[in-house]
């Protein structure tokens, strides 16, 4: 079987590397994009994004975990209120027994570590514009 897929941001990315993990290298799996991985994919600039702590756990599943890690700040600690109304929630994750609620990392730094997966995982073809 072989799958290809069309774009090579944080979802054609991710999705690239967990369908490699799942089936062990069984399928042959290319990415398509427009522009070489080492060139600055538009999708992976200096904007930062949070991880939900079951997408930290789905991420280890399919071996991510450990790359992203080292470049992941957790999230603790979430306030939820809104002005000038009544009430207000706190959530710990020390309440949950969990060592984070969530991460955030930022995309230049996930795209460097999943285009470092990518390249001993997956066929990678980048289609240059003119």
């Amino acid at each position: 079987m072989n799958v290809i897929i069309v774009g090579g941001g944080m979802a054609g990315a991710t999705l690239a590397l967990a369908l490699s993990a799942l089936n062990k290298g069984n399928i042959s799996i290319s990415l398509i994009e427009a522009r070489e991985p080492d060139n600055g994919h538009p999708g992976f600039d200096a904007r930062a994004i949070a991880l939900a702590h079951g997408t930290a756990k789905r991420l280890a599943q399919i071996g991510l975990w450990s790359v992203l890690k080292p470049f992941v700040t957790p999230i603790n600690h979430v306030h939820v209120s809104d002005r000038g109304h009544c009430g207000f929630v706190n959530i710990n994750a020390q309440d949950y027994d969990i060592d984070a609620l969530g991460y955030v990392i930022e995309l230049h730094d996930a795209g460097r570590q999943l285009f470092a997966q990518l390249k001993k995982t997956t066929q990678y073809y980048a289609i240059l514009s003119r």
